[in-house]
């Protein structure tokens, strides 16, 4: 009996190391050529406009078939989609450095885009599917701030080794080092389950049209709703901190992107503690709802709290922990939802929401950025952040009446 828990809790820490390098690895590249944009513009002569236009096709590219691949990944499985995506995308950071013209950069960027597309669906369609539920808000914990930490590397190591060795070597070799993950993640990945077992059982092989009404679902919209207020949200101090306070206050931009520093750090350090806290809590809409309500309180605290206070510092870094902390939590949230057979598309789904957040909200707060009230960006951010919280709440009580998202 010893013996068999012992097995088992090994086997869950091998699922969330090899999801939550993946994971890692999809975020990094997503910061590949960013940190390059000057060296590459000094070098090839590409203008800005047109650089940041690859990153525009990335993301448009990857939203679009978030919830096409979260089908594949349901009725074929999500281990080999997993590994085909991480496989294509660190290629296609090869071929960055090796193929040359604009004309490569915009199709590789294509590529990418859709190779970055199978990330949440197979992720969480392995994990739900694969770690034993005592365990499962911790898998999630490793698999946000796996994300967290490839972001928080790339700028990093792509700008250092741009710098050595030039920016084509520099994506050749992270995209090598992909490659040779890949390796590792086939051989440690080979007994891992997903959403596909599930609907091996003809009794829970829904067809077309029901997962479509699945996903249109008002549980689903709701959440779909959730994560898209949620990324609005972040954005704003995450971005436009450093701005804002230069703007409103005339803070260096330095001590600016300090705060920033600092809320991400809080965010990560809630992520961990999230992670744990959620596998022993009962009620995760709770959970979800009381970090993300506070997390929006401090955001516009943020706005009112002079940036010249002792109390500034730790204002960012108690805002980004409440903020991470309530990752899990919600992770758990959509996991009890969502039916085992359709974890994938639903998922998938969901989580296009991040991508409906992130592209809207830019606009809204360079306006204010450019008016005369920079401040109202953090009310603002403050509130979408709150707005998230009762949405998770509301879907998960709309849910409930439903007996989940089947109804």
């Amino acid at each position: 009996m010893q013996a068999a828990a012992l097995g088992e809790r090994r086997r869950d820490v091998r699922v969330m190391g090899v999801v939550g390098l993946c994971h890692f690895f999809s975020h990094f590249y997503q910061l590949a050529l960013p940190p390059l944009f000057v060296m590459i513009h000094q070098t090839e002569g590409y203008s800005y406009e047109s650089l940041a236009l690859l990153i525009t096709i990335f993301y448009a590219t990857s939203f679009l078939l978030q919830v096409p691949v979260g089908f594949f990944v349901d009725k074929f499985g999500a281990r080999l989609i997993l590994m085909a995506g991480i496989a294509l995308l660190s290629a296609t950071t090869v071929l960055y450095g090796l193929i040359p013209g604009y004309p490569a950069l915009f199709a590789l960027s294509i590529v990418a885009g859709a190779a970055n597309s199978v990330f949440h669906p197979a992720d969480y369609s392995i994990l739900n599917a694969s770690v034993t539920k005592a365990r499962l808000g911790r898998a999630f914990s490793v698999h946000n701030l796996g994300g967290f930490v490839g972001y928080a590397a790339a700028p990093v190591l792509m700008s250092g080794m741009g710098a050595f060795w030039g920016w084509k070597t520099a994506v050749i070799a992270a995209g090598a080092a992909g490659l040779i993950t890949v390796i590792i993640a086939i051989v440690l990945s080979g007994d891992f389950r997903d959403s596909s077992h599930s609907r091996r059982d003809p009794a829970r092989r829904p067809g077309f049209k029901a997962d479509l009404k699945l996903l249109f679902s008002a549980p689903a919209l709701l959440c779909l709703m959730f994560f898209a207020l949620l990324a609005a949200g972040q954005l704003g101090p995450q971005w436009f901190a450093d701005k804002v306070y230069y703007l409103a206050h005339d803070v260096p931009v330095l001590v600016g992107n300090s705060f920033i520093s600092v809320f991400v750090i809080g965010i990560i350090g809630g992520v961990i503690a999230g992670g744990i806290v959620a596998d022993r809590a009962r009620d995760h809409l709770k959970l979800a709802f009381i970090s993300f309500f506070l997390s929006g309180v401090g955001m516009i605290l943020m706005g009112i709290l002079s940036p010249d206070s002792s109390l500034i510092y730790p204002l960012f870094i108690v805002t980004g922990f409440l903020f991470g902390f309530g990752f899990s939590s919600r992770d758990m949230v959509v996991s009890s939802l969502a039916p085992p057979e359709s974890s994938g598309k639903v998922f998938g789904f969901v989580f296009s929401g991040l991508d409906i957040g992130a592209a809207g909200i830019p606009i809204v707060y360079g306006y204010m950025i450019g008016s005369d009230r920079p401040l109202q960006l953090f009310y603002l951010a403050g509130a979408l952040i709150i707005l998230a919280g009762v949405s998770v709440v509301v879907a998960g009580r709309s849910a409930t009446a439903r007996e989940g998202f089947t109804q």
